[in-house]
């Protein structure tokens, strides 16, 4: 039994280290689900029960494990799956009712596309009069690719080359109206 708890602790712990240190690795993966299958109360249950919280009861499952199987010298072997299973579970529930919560109540909601107005950015592909381009934006610890185009107080004649600084000006169905930043900064 001792193998199946340190299998599920080194793959549930491998998991959850990846997602924490996932930003640092420049690494981004988004899965958004929302589906209503019509289950009543097991959908409930089974709404608890994500991707995330299932690789939580994984290493909650495997961390007790390994943890009792070596406190008691593999003495309890019915005992320690009991309260190995149970950690499990509840880590797993605990995680997905927080997560849950965290959706249902807007806490770290996406930001709109309006709160990249104000912000600085680089141009990453050339942006003229005749046709848009793209910037990048960092907003908070995150870098945003942005398709842009030049903002209409800017002359039609004008070229934004990459590596260029910009502000965004304004926002409309995703792309950005920038302005470069010495321009800007004149008008303020």
């Amino acid at each position: 039994m001792l193998a199946a708890y340190i299998f599920c602790l080194v793959v549930g712990g491998g998991f959850l280290l990846l997602s924490l240190f996932g930003d640092f690795l420049e690494a981004d993966a988004d899965i958004d689900t929302d589906a209503d299958l019509g289950l009543g109360d097991a959908g409930d249950v089974a709404k608890l029960f994500s991707l995330r919280a299932i690789v939580y009861a994984l290493f909650g499952f495997g961390a007790a494990g390994s943890l009792l199987h070596l406190v008691w010298g593999g003495a309890r072997p019915g005992l320690t799956a009991l309260v190995a299973g149970i950690t499990g579970l509840a880590t797993g529930a605990l995680i997905g009712a927080a997560f849950g919560f965290l959706k249902r109540s807007s806490a770290g909601a996406l930001l709109g596309e309006q709160s990249f107005v104000g912000l600085t950015g680089e141009v990453s592909l050339e942006i003229t009069a005749a046709s848009p381009g793209s910037i990048r934006v960092l907003r908070g610890d995150r870098r945003h690719g942005i398709r842009a185009r030049l903002d209409s107080s800017c002359p039609p004649d004008r070229t934004l080359g990459p590596g260029q600084s910009v502000v965004v000006v304004g926002m409309e169905s995703g792309i950005a109206a920038v302005v470069p930043v010495e321009m800007k900064l004149v008008d303020e």
